[in-house]
């Protein structure tokens, strides 16, 4: 690829001047001018707080001399400056300011180290009433965005789905799966780990108390796996930094069977920081479906058409606790594990009528269907951290991820002769039952060192190994009338067994010229998989070594404007079940069947942003350009027997360019709009049994959250939500919309919190798609249950708020020439 080939040469040309010319160094003659350098953190998480603004002032009329914005590591370099006494402010959206006075700047001191500047969230004590600034609920950084969950009250008592629903470049279909910027794959991480559980069920499991922020990442660095074309979704987990005993519980009930609960617990003392969390849920969620098809063969049409209900649920619960070991000042050890247990159901009553034209069918039926899919997940985390210095720029991270996950997947399909009034007649048509089982480890070893170049850079390098073993077993039982059970069909009924080693090894390099950034890497990955099926002569097996460039630029003006724009390669390896080639039979109309060929899908994407920021409002706007090869496609073609047969194959390539603009606007402090829409160009080339599916759609999505502050206590959110249609190889996705309103009181000083929810408030979360092939015609309609209505309560333990300042919060102090 030539682009690679250039971002390689340019990678080691960076690299090469970064080691001759150290950035940074000052010309030792009196005319040189001076430097000043420091770092900005949160005073109450320690972490280093990146885009907080520091600004240089001349004390005698306070007009601004320069300024900048801090980098990823809270640091900041500010050049070109006067000798002279001035004074610095160091300021951030919903933290107090910080002065620091008498930075007198002379020849014998040019380069002033104003050390680290600690911001203090702005709160004010008014008698008995705490006054506490809101973070943005979206913030806009580099490499990603962030989403504040405790910004949004509509998510309270939900899961991690619910606050993606809410959230730019994400959409959440209505059944609750997540695609990222229209596509369902992209990886999970928690905590920076992968996650035991993949894609939109690892999100269902997580309830949104216990969720510190999600991190949207579109263009990951060359540090992070390239899994998922998409990108990854990092959900950062709550883990309080206050020494002492604290925590918090939460719950949640809403109508018709549905139950949340959750408990985080920390114990932090000088040496050691115990954590332990614990959830359970039960929900229930019904709602109806119908399908219309048509299907030629010959001179013979034949329709069927099915009404019923649809309705599907969660249960499970989940406990995990941890200790950290500050062995020194500079060396941490965390040891961290998680066992859960996890279940899933679906199904529902169907009424099916089936006939032909010309004349020679018609069959009305009763079709019972239900799935249950359940299992146990365990993960173990050992963690050791050296920092070589103060400030943890310069580190050794080792990493050791073990994972175990075994489940159980049942299908039942019973469909029972009826008459026209759909009154059961006899015995059954069909009565088949299908098992799946799975059985998966994963290992994970991962070594990161990150050093400083000169004053400016930061040079990454790491190793890691993945090492996946899955067992699969597919067992389909027809039943037997005469003996009254289920008997095993060896035709549907198969086994394999998925091995996958991926090796890797990868290299970043940031720096910056000025206001300019930019930063370089490059990943190599070499894949060793095999797939040894029991009806197979000889197993399947890819070998292959890729490479995967990234780069990032931005450039920052001092009028609180932003440029970025990025480049990575992606990839989405195919799972087991796409891989298995022996039929699975979904029901007496359908038998999907995978590929062992299968190739995984490259992605090359493309993005360039700008924000802009005034007061406590921002406003972005994105571009973006993604390209996908070897798509992997789903193929429906009919067969000669009247049954759909499902397969997967790299067919196509697919393009989209677009564009997304998001704004958080602070009309006042009782009124914040959040607000979002996105529109691209979705194109589609290739070929399905011969025949051309390129196809085109103009697709958009828009989002409002609105948020009223009746006061410091108490405030109303409203969420809307639209997304237009689409295409896909074989069909069309119909818009669809909803709404959701919530209100939110504080209690007990801030102790307990109630929140009221109402989701669908209208009513309008229905769902179509149509699928069209030479020989069929289909069209599927879903609705899902509307108006739910919840009622979540949280209570925080041991939650003391330190003392702040007064006035207007500014915490003023002389340096001394040596930092404060």
């Amino acid at each position: 690829m030539n682009f690679g080939k250039a971002l390689l040469l340019l990678f080691l040309i960076l690299n090469i001047s970064a080691v001759a010319q150290p950035p940074g160094e000052i010309e030792n003659t009196p005319e040189a001018k001076a430097i000043v350098r420091g770092q900005i953190i949160d005073a109450d998480t320690k972490q280093s707080m990146e885009y907080a603004n520091i600004s240089i002032y001349n004390p005698d009329d306070s007009s601004l001399v320069s300024g900048g914005i801090t980098d990823s590591k809270g640091e900041f370099v500010i050049k070109q400056i006067d000798f002279g006494t001035y004074y610095a402010e160091a300021n951030f959206i919903g933290f107090n300011k910080t002065r620091i006075n008498n930075i007198r700047i002379n020849s014998n001191n040019r380069q002033i180290d104003l050390g680290i500047i600690a911001l203090e969230p702005s709160t004010q004590e008014i008698g008995a009433v705490n006054v506490v600034a809101d973070r943005s609920r979206i913030e806009y950084k580099i490499d990603k965005k962030i989403v504040n969950v405790s910004q949004d009250i509509n998510a309270a008592g939900g899961t991690a789905v619910d606050v993606l629903e809410n959230t730019p470049s994400i959409e959440v279909d209505i059944e609750g799966n997540v695609s990222l910027r229209g596509s369902g794959s992209f990886t999970v991480l928690i905590d920076g780990k992968p996650s035991v559980i993949e894609g939109s069920d690892a999100l269902r499991q997580l309830p949104a108390a216990v969720i510190e922020n999600i991190e949207i990442i579109t263009n990951p660095s060359a540090k992070y796996d390239p899994d998922g074309m998409a990108g990854i979704i990092n959900v950062v987990l709550k883990k309080n930094v206050l020494s002492g005993f604290n925590g918090i519980i939460n719950a949640m009930v809403g109508t018709r069977d549905k139950y949340r609960t959750d408990l985080t617990l920390n114990y932090k003392t000088k040496k050691t920081n115990l954590f332990f969390g614990a959830d359970f849920n039960d929900e229930t969620y019904y709602g109806s479906g119908n399908l219309y098809r048509e299907t030629y063969l010959q001179d013979t049409t034949r329709y069927l058409i099915s009404e019923g209900t649809r309705d599907f649920g969660r249960n499970g619960h989940r406990f995990k606790g941890g200790l950290d070991i500050y062995l020194t000042d500079l060396a941490t050890l965390t040891l961290s594990g998680t066992y859960g247990q996890y279940g899933r159901k679906g199904g529902g009553e169907s009424l099916l009528h089936e006939y032909t034209e010309p004349a020679n069918t018609d069959v009305y039926s009763v079709e019972v269907e239900n799935s249950n899919r359940e299992g146990t997940y365990v993960n173990t985390n050992l963690n050791f951290q050296q920092k070589f210095n103060e400030d943890g720029t310069h580190k050794l991270d080792a990493l050791f991820y073990y994972s175990n996950s075994v489940g159980d997947d049942y299908e039942f399909e019973d469909e029972f002769f009826a008459n026209s009034n759909y009154e059961r007649t006899g015995g059954y048509l069909a009565r088949v039952r299908t098992i799946e089982e799975e059985d998966e480890d994963e290992y994970r070893f991962e070594l990161d060192y990150t050093k400083p170049v000169g004053e400016e850079g930061r040079f990454e390098a790491g190793l890691q190994s993945r090492i996946d073993r899955e067992f699969e077993n597919y067992s389909f039982n027809d039943w037997d009338n005469e003996n009254n059970q289920y008997i095993d069909n060896p035709d549907f009924s198969s086994s394999q067994h998925f091995k996958r080693d991926i090796f890797s090894a990868y290299s970043t390099f940031a720096s910056n010229f000025g206001s300019f950034r930019y930063q370089l890497g490059l990943r190599g990955e070499y894949v060793n998989r095999s797939i040894e099926h029991e009806k197979a002569d000889e197993p399947a097996e890819i070998n292959r070594f890729d490479v995967f460039p990234t780069l990032h630029l931005s450039y920052e003006f001092l009028n609180k404007t932003q440029l970025m724009t990025s480049y990575s390669r992606r990839i989405d390896r195919p799972g087991g079940r796409d891989l298995d080639p022996f039929p699975n039979y979904y029901n007496r109309y359908t038998i999907r069947y995978g590929n062992p060929e299968l190739e995984p899908e490259y992605t090359d994407s493309y993005e360039v942003g700008v924000m802009k920021n005034w007061g406590k409002s921002f406003i972005s706007l994105e571009g973006f350009y993604r390209v996908t090869n070897n798509l992997i496609t789903q193929v429906t073609e009919l067969g000669d027997d009247g049954i759909f047969y499902i397969n997967t194959e790299n067919l196509n390539n697919d393009y989209s360019l677009g564009s997304e603009i998001m704004g958080n606007i602070n009309i006042d402090d009782w009124l914040i709009f959040n607000t979002s829409f996105s529109l691209y160009r979705y194109r589609i080339e290739g070929e399905i049994l011969g025949e051309s599916i390129d196809r085109k759609s103009t697709n958009y999505t828009g989002r409002l959250n609105t948020t009223v502050k009746f006061g410091p206590s108490s405030r109303l959110q409203l969420t809307g939500y639209y997304r237009g249609p689409s295409v896909s190889a074989q069909g069309e996705r119909s818009s669809f919309f909803f709404t959701n309103l919530a209100y939110r009181q504080d209690l007990m000083e801030d102790k307990l919190t109630a929140t009221i929810g109402l989701r669908d408030v209208f009513g309008t979360m229905k769902f179509e798609r149509t699928s069209t092939g030479v020989d069929f015609y289909d069209v599927y309609k879903r609705e899902r249950e509307s108006q739910v209505l919840t009622l979540t309560l949280s209570y925080k333990i041991n939650n003391f708020k330190m003392e702040r300042n007064g006035g207007d919060g500014t915490r003023e102090m002389d340096y001394d020439d040596g930092g404060f």
